[in-house]
């Protein structure tokens, strides 16, 4: 077995944690204490990215899940599908190891490839699927979570700022001008029951209330955080699979 399939059946990689580190890369060890309550506009843009991702449709992401065994993703999430597809790779003993990943809320396949990107359309054979257990692996965590990040309709912002969610600063992306947001806790990776520490993940949300970047907290390494970075995809991509 190859060691991605290992790492994605087995759990051979590190977990996400419902505990959030301190505070994020490149943010001063002050931001999560600095932090304020939502305003109004704030809130409003904090609860309607969700929808704005399934209005999208599909969006291009790519993630970086640090560790000893990293794992770096390029791809597509289909929000109004639930569905994710991408090429994924891992370096073992010195040694690559790449292959496709699909997912859904129930499953997360996999097969090898010799590719340097995943192809479209999306393979109807070859692939090695499993039940998705977002408590079994960081990148079975990472997917959930990635799943979770798009709805039919807004959250309810009012409601949004009845809860422990943060405005933690400006900042920007590729030039674009964003806040900060500390997500509710109620957003934790699902791999341990919230805690009463800050609110775990954070979200990069422009004016607009398109989220361009997140980051979810590792486990076991205090300022570690998967990466996760939201692009618009080509109108022409497609994650349904092809007939047989």
């Amino acid at each position: 077995m190859r060691p991605l399939v290992v790492m994605v059946v087995l759990g051979a990689m590190l977990g996400v944690s419902g505990c959030a580190p301190s505070d994020a890369p490149g943010a001063p060890a002050s931001s999560q204490a600095a932090g304020s309550a939502l305003s109004t506009e704030q809130a409003q843009r904090l609860a309607i990215f969700r929808f704005n991702n399934f209005d999208s449709g599909v969006r291009a992401v790519t993630f970086s899940i640090p560790g000893a065994q990293p794992v770096q993703f390029s791809g597509w999430i289909d929000y109004a599908a639930g569905a994710g597809y991408g090429f994924a790779s891992t370096t073992v003993d010195g040694a690559a190891d790449t292959g496709l990943l699909r997912f859904t809320s129930q499953s997360l396949g996999y097969q090898p490839t010799t590719l340097d990107k995943a192809p479209l359309p999306v393979p109807a054979d070859g692939w090695q699927d499993s039940a998705l257990d977002p408590s079994a692996t960081s990148l079975s965590n990472v997917v959930a979570v990635l799943l979770g990040l798009g709805n039919d309709r807004p959250d309810n912002p009012q409601l949004l700022q009845q809860t422990d969610a943060l405005w933690l600063r400006s900042d920007d992306v590729d030039g674009v001008t964003v806040d900060v947001f500390a997500g509710p806790t109620s957003d934790a990776p699902a791999t341990t029951a919230p805690s009463n520490a800050a609110p775990t993940i954070r979200y990069w949300i422009d004016e607009t209330g398109h989220l361009m970047k997140a980051e979810i907290p590792v486990a076991g390494e205090a300022d570690s955080w998967t990466t996760v970075e939201f692009f618009d995809a080509d109108p022409s991509v497609s994650l349904a699979v092809p007939t047989q």
